[in-house]
């Protein structure tokens, strides 16, 4: 994200940088809501710190956490996933817990017994001796945590404390089933709405009101699998993808209706646990057992949407058990067989399932997509930092995250979460955060060497180095207007200098008119520009109209504009998610967004623009 540091700058230098003294835009820290990150696609437009040495590979904590293979969530300040407990005699555990962790130093703040079942909680096996779990992942959502327990009971709870709001049972109250392995599947939440794969009567798949946990709609008769449903915007069309035990099915998330199916090029066996994993209008799944890997292309027609298949393989060395892959650049990220510790990380082309290049001993642990490379945890519960490219498989760095592993009691099935440059791990013993955030740039006050000359420090908020790897993605930039979107502010060719920790950068004419002067990076590291707001502009005395841009500068791309919300504040410290959505229409014009909010002028309002969560 672009900061600004706005200092107090002598007037003799007649340069400043500033904001409306009235209205301000803030950053929030990103958050990991749900499983697999805030898009549902295990890819996250933060940056991190790329150099692991030293203390960035040491735990800012690490706290037992057994059992479990759910992952985690973050939001507000507290780590939330589910736990299983209460050992009986024989070693098993018989009660299933939702905990929530302090982010600043893993202690358990609230625990909430979200299952209790008749010995033993996990009958089927094929886990460990002794680190079977839970499976699924809570969501997050406006200070709320939502639950979906092994045997089909959906809680909401208070995110402070953990208290009950609700809960519904849903196969007492729908007559639903439970599978071999249970549930495995975690909550999807967009717009109100929870959506599960209930296994309950003829209308399988079900949405449930976050509000009141009542039903909302129910839709179409599909076997059960452990496979939770992707969101996606697939050629403007949003839709909610289930892996059922037939085949893809793709609904309208607000209604239910259907959109398309496409029924599996093998026979369902056993357990299905991947979700489908989508890249702009392709559809990937990968299944274990005697089932296999394919792609489908989704082919708009008027208002119809259909499936074609792109290809199928049955071979063994292209299927997964349940670690879902990222898609980057028309290829997939991901884990692949053998279903061993040893299993391979590989790269695969999404449209004709060529594999680019396959490494060796990464095990069934997860992956996720950061820029422009992959942080990928092994089941031995080492984090390894993957460049994300077609050409070969290039490990940039590596350092142990989990200790002590054991194929029994202590491994890393469970999918990482990042949020505010934190790195999330988890196995079936442990829990652990790691910092891996880069610190913020800030300009200090220009110090003038001659009249028409200054010079400018760069730094970090913190006071620790600038890295030299930063130093080539540096930017400066300048303007006489300070109304103009910072894309069109001017940047300065000078190349900044790096000494101490510090870069310097020299500008050569800083004489009148007024200047103004900001540090930013690029943002072409991320496959998806970020967006951001402009200083908002009063439109009249009561509205005011805030346009979005992308951080790149090019054209916001028209399937972007369903996804987008505004949010608005009079309270900077509220959860983002509690921020009252703008309901004003957003209008794209040659590539910029424009939407207007009235009530400008009292008290202080705060402004933010983010994508579906």
């Amino acid at each position: 994200m672009l900061k600004i540091h706005i200092p107090r700058w002598l007037q003799a230098l007649r340069c400043c940088l500033m904001v409306s003294a009235s209205l301000s835009l803030c950053g929030l820290a990103a958050e990991w809501p749900q499983y697999r990150g805030p898009n549902h696609d295990g890819i996250s437009s933060e940056r991190i710190n790329k150099q692991w040495t030293g203390s960035v590979t040491n735990p800012v904590w690490l706290v037992s956490l057994t059992n479990g293979l759910t992952s985690l969530t973050v939001s507000g300040g507290r780590v939330f996933t589910q736990v299983a407990t209460d050992y009986d005699l024989d070693g098993q555990p018989r009660r299933e817990f939702c905990f929530a962790l302090s982010a600043t130093n893993g202690a358990i703040l609230w625990s909430t017994e979200v299952e209790a079942q008749v010995d033993p909680l996990y009958p089927n096996g094929g886990v460990g001796t002794g680190d079977d779990g839970p499976r699924s992942t809570p969501s997050v959502v406006g200070g709320s945590v939502y639950v979906l327990s092994s045997y089909h009971k959906l809680w909401r709870l208070n995110a402070t404390n953990g208290a009950v709001i609700w809960s519904t049972n849903l196969v007492a109250g729908f007559g639903g089933g439970v599978i071999p392995w249970q549930n495995a599947a975690s909550p999807v939440i967009e717009n109100g709405l929870i959506f599960v794969h209930a296994n309950c009567g003829t209308a399988t798949l079900m949405a449930f009101s976050t509000t009141n946990g009542t039903l909302v709609w129910r839709s179409q008769n599909e076997g059960m699998t452990q496979s939770t449903p992707a969101l996606a915007t697939i050629n403007g069309v949003r839709q909610l993808i289930f892996a059922t035990q037939s085949g893809l099915v793709s609904v309208n998330p607000q209604t239910g209706a259907l959109l398309w199916k496409f029924p599996y090029p093998f026979t369902y066996n056993t357990s299905l646990a991947a979700s489908p994993a989508v890249y702009q209008d392709i559809v990937f799944l990968a299944a274990y057992y005697t089932m296999g890997t394919f792609a489908v292309r989704i082919v708009q027609s008027n208002s119809t949407q259909t499936a074609t298949q792109l290809w199928f393989s049955s071979l063994l060395e292209m299927k997964n058990h349940w670690a879902t892959p990222v898609c980057y650049q028309g290829a997939l990220y991901g884990s692949f067989t053998p279903d061993n510790d040893s299993a391979k990380l590989k790269c695969v082309d999404l449209a004709t399932g060529t594999t680019y290049w396959a490494a060796n001993n990464f095990g069934r642990g997860s992956t996720l997509l950061v820029g422009t490379n992959l942080v990928v945890v092994t089941e031995r519960g080492d984090v390894v930092l993957v460049a994300a490219n077609t050409n070969s498989f290039t490990e940039l760095a590596r350092f142990q995250a989990i200790p002590a592993y054991s194929p029994d009691t202590n491994k890393c099935w469970n999918a990482l979460a990042l949020s505010d440059g934190q790195l999330y791990v988890r196995s079936s013993a442990f829990a652990a955060r790691f910092d891996l955030s880069v610190p913020d740039l800030i300009l200090d006050p220009p110090k003038l060497v001659t009249q028409t000359k200054a010079s400018l420090l760069i730094r970090t908020v913190t006071g620790d180095p600038i890295n030299s790897n930063r130093l080539a993605g540096l930017e400066v930039r300048a303007s006489t207007n300070a109304a103009l979107p910072v894309a069109q502010w001017a940047k300065l060719n000078n190349v900044p200098v790096l000494s101490n920790g510090v870069a310097r950068v020299t500008v050569t004419d800083v004489a009148p008119p007024r200047q103004y002067f900001i540090v930013s990076e690029p943002f072409s590291a991320f496959s998806t520009p970020k967006l951001l707001l402009d200083p908002p502009q009063l439109a009249t005395r009561s509205e005011l109209s805030l346009a979005i841009r992308t951080a790149t500068g090019v054209p916001i791309a028209s399937n972007r504009l369903a996804g987008m919300e505004v949010r608005a504040s009079t309270n900077l410290s509220l959860a983002r998610d509690a921020w009252p959505k703008l309901t004003n229409s957003l209008v794209l014009s040659n590539g910029v967004v424009t939407v207007t909010s009235e009530e400008a002028p009292a008290p202080r309002r705060f402004f933010i623009v983010s994508e579906p969560r």
